[in-house]
C-alpha cells in the first residue's frame, strides 16, 4: 500500500491500519500469523490499548525482529499520573519494545480531570515519557463530540481517534473534524464498520475514502477481511448512489442505538455476555435461522435472565446504549424466534 503523512508527525502510514482487539479471541500461534499476514499485505499501524486484553503481548510478538519497520498505537484510559506511568511502563514491557510511537489518552475524558494540564499532572508526565524518547507523538480517543474538542486545545496531540462510520458521523460532519484539519491533528476513525456491526464492507470504505485525511482502523480476525478492505480501498470506484442506498438500509436496520461490540461493557458481574445478547434482534435479519439459534445464543440468552440491572454496564457505555433495555428486548425476540417459553 501507498504511504502517506499522518497530520503534522514525522510518520509515514499506509491509508488503514489495524485494531488488535479482535484477535485476542484466536489462538496465540494463529494470532501472531494474522498480524504477520496483514503486515505482509502492506498495513504498516496497528492499534492496541492497555485494556484490550492481552493484545499488547500478541503484537509485541508478531513484532519481534521488525519493530522498526511498523508503527504501535497504544492507549491508557488512565485519569491520574501514578496510573498512567504505571500503563506506560507495561505496555513497552508486554510490547517488547523501548518506544511507542503514538501513545493516545483513552477516552479523553481524562482531559477534565483537575490538573491535567497543570504542575504534575498526567500531561506533563505524558510529556516526560516523550522527552525521554519513550513516546513518539501524543494524542486522544474520544466516544463523545464535545469531549475531543477540548481535547484539541492541548497543543501536545498531534493525533485523535473518533469513532467514524456512514452512521456515526457527528465527528467528521461537523466541528471537530474542520477543528482537526486546521490545527494538523490527524484523524482515525475508529469503528469504520460499526464495530462489525455494518455488513456491507466496500459502500463503507468508499465513503470513509470521500474524506481524503481520514484513516479507518479495521479490526480483523483473519487477514482475508484486511485484504478484502485494502481491495475495496484500492478500488477505481468512486462512493456511488448505489452505495448510499446500501448503508442507508443499513442505518435503517440498526438505527442510531446499536451495540458497536467495543466490549467497554464488560466484564458484567453475572457473566453475561452483553453484546452478543443485544445484537440477536438485528443479527437475525442479517443471517439464516440456523445461525441465530445456537446452543452459544441460548446460553447468552439464560445467562441474561440473571441481569440484576447494577447499571455498570451503562456507566461504562460510551455510547449510553440502556443496556438492561436493550437486554430485555433481546430476550424477549430471542425466545419468540427460538420457539421458547418467556421463562425458558
Amino acid at each position: 500500500m501507498d504511504r502517506i503523512n499522518l497530520g503534522k508527525t514525522e510518520l509515514k502510514v499506509s491509508p488503514l491500519g489495524m485494531g488488535s482487539i479482535q484477535i485476542t479471541r484466536l489462538p496465540w500461534e494463529k494470532s501472531i500469523r494474522v498480524v504477520k499476514e496483514v503486515y505482509d499485505l502492506g498495513v504498516n499501524w496497528f492499534d492496541t490499548a492497555q485494556g484490550y486484553l492481552d493484545s499488547e503481548l500478541r503484537l509485541g510478538e508478531a513484532f519481534r525482529g521488525i519493530r522498526d519497520q511498523v508503527i504501535i498505537i497504544t492507549k491508557s484510559g488512565a485519569k491520574d499520573v501514578v496510573t498512567l506511568t504505571t500503563h506506560i511502563e507495561a505496555s513497552l514491557k508486554r510490547l517488547q519494545t523501548d518506544y511507542i510511537d503514538i501513545f493516545f489518552i483513552h477516552g479523553g475524558s481524562a482531559v477534565d480531570e483537575k490538573n491535567f494540564a497543570g504542575k504534575n499532572g498526567m500531561m506533563e508526565a505524558a510529556m516526560g515519557f516523550v522527552q525521554a524518547g519513550k513516546i513518539r507523538y501524543l494524542g486522544f480517543s474520544a466516544h463523545r463530540p464535545e469531549v475531543a474538542l477540548r481535547a484539541l486545545e492541548f497543543g501536545q496531540f498531534t493525533v485523535s481517534m473518533v469513532p467514524a462510520n456512514y452512521i456515526n458521523r457527528e465527528y467528521i460532519d461537523a466541528e471537530f473534524m474542520n477543528k482537526a484539519r486546521k490545527r494538523g491533528v490527524a484523524v482515525i476513525a475508529m469503528k469504520p464498520l460499526g464495530g462489525g456491526r455494518i455488513q456491507s464492507a466496500g459502500p463503507s470504505v468508499r465513503f470513509l475514502k470521500t474524506y481524503g485525511d481520514l484513516l479507518p482502523c479495521i479490526g480483523i480476525e483473519k487477514a482475508g477481511e484486511m485484504e478484502e478492505n485494502i481491495h475495496h480501498w484500492q478500488d477505481s470506484r468512486e462512493f456511488s448512489k448505489d452505495d448510499r442506498a446500501i448503508l442507508e438500509a443499513e442505518k435503517a436496520l440498526l438505527g442510531d442505538k446499536f451495540c458497536r461490540l467495543c466490549s467497554y461493557c464488560l466484564p458484567c458481574p453475572e457473566d453475561i455476555p452483553i453484546p452478543t445478547v443485544n445484537f440477536l434482534k438485528v443479527f437475525s435479519k442479517q443471517m439464516p435461522r440456523d445461525r441465530v439459534i445456537t446452543e452459544e445464543h441460548t446460553d447468552a440468552v439464560t445467562k441474561a435472565a440473571d441481569c440484576t440491572e447494577c447499571r455498570q454496564c451503562v456507566e461504562r457505555c460510551p455510547y449510553d446504549l440502556e443496556i438492561p433495555d436493550m437486554l430485555r428486548e433481546n430476550i424477549e425476540f430471542y425466545n419468540q424466534f427460538s420457539g421458547l417459553s418467556a421463562s425458558s
